[in-house]
């Protein structure tokens, strides 16, 4: 009877464990890591998984032989490339030391590119790291997933494009219309002058 209750206990800790465990590696694997020179940076999104039309930020680790390295925001600028198009954020240092963050709110889903340049120390720094891709907040939303912003903008292009075409049609109708009555009157008044 004991043998089964520290069995059973084991297995319930076992069990907690393994979660914990996967927990972390997924969200390891979600972060990306390059060495440069006695460096190494780790890029990843803050909140995860990263959504479209939700404000975020990129965390920046960099770590020298396992311990913090800081002042690094002086020295290192962060660049998000999506699609050709750039933008600039700071990176601002945390209470974690050797911990940064760069603020974005990510508007289209797909692969951002995070550029890390500048230097750290002595070293000159160029590199581009690709964190975990932006997806749509429909896939994380319930009970009802709410349409992207982008399809919604689509339908909005469509529907003016037909009012502009329904609003077309409606005038060339009214021309003809009123071309139809003045012919109309023109044949009453003729037709009254020749009786």
């Amino acid at each position: 009877m004991k043998n089964q209750i520290y069995k059973t206990l084991f297995l319930i800790v076992a069990v907690f464990v393994l979660l914990f465990v996967e927990g972390q590696v997924r969200s390891v694997l979600a972060h990306t890591r390059v060495e440069v020179g006695p460096y190494a940076i780790v890029v990843g999104w803050l909140v995860e998984p990263p959504v479209i039309g939700e404000r975020n930020a990129v965390i920046v680790e960099v770590h020298e032989d396992d311990a913090p390295v800081v002042g690094v925001e002086a020295t290192l600028d962060a660049e998000f490339v999506y699609g050709g198009q750039v933008f600039r954020a700071n990176l601002n240092p945390t209470e974690t030391p050797g911990l940064y963050t760069a603020e974005i709110f990510p508007t289209v889903r797909g692969q951002y590119a995070v550029r890390l340049f500048g230097s750290i120390g002595d070293l000159e720094i160029d590199e581009v790291l690709e964190p975990e891709e932006v997806f749509p907040a429909s896939r994380i939303q319930f009970p009802e997933a709410q349409p992207e912003p982008r399809d919604l903008q689509q339908q909005i292009t469509m529907l003016q494009a037909e009012v502009r075409s329904s609003r077309t049609l409606a005038m060339v109708g009214l021309g003809t219309a009123a071309l139809g009555v003045i012919m109309g009157a023109i044949g009453l008044i003729t037709g009254r002058r020749r009786s």
